[in-house]
């Protein structure tokens, strides 16, 4: 039975990589769209740039961003690769 009194589960320690990722492309692209609109057209390369890392992400597994991730100790729910 689920406590009432909890806000959330025991098991949850904050997000994997695999669910940041898209989330900070997310942001990033988003931020290149506002930027673009409201300052200069440029800033659209933002959002491409954002795009190009999720596809490659989406591609083969990783980005720089997911390397990041990664260094700094957040967690994957892929298995780790053995040999």
């Amino acid at each position: 039975m689920i406590d009432p009194n909890t806000t959330h589960s025991a098991a949850f320690a904050g997000w994997p990589i695999e669910r940041i990722v898209p989330a900070l492309a997310a942001g990033v692209t988003a931020t290149g769209l506002v930027l673009g609109e409201l300052h200069a057209p440029q800033w659209r390369l933002l959002s491409a740039f954002a795009a190009a890392n999720l596809a490659l992400y989406a591609a083969v597994g990783w980005c720089p961003a997911s390397a990041l991730l990664a260094r700094v100790g957040v967690p994957s729910i892929r298995r780790p690769r053995i040999g």
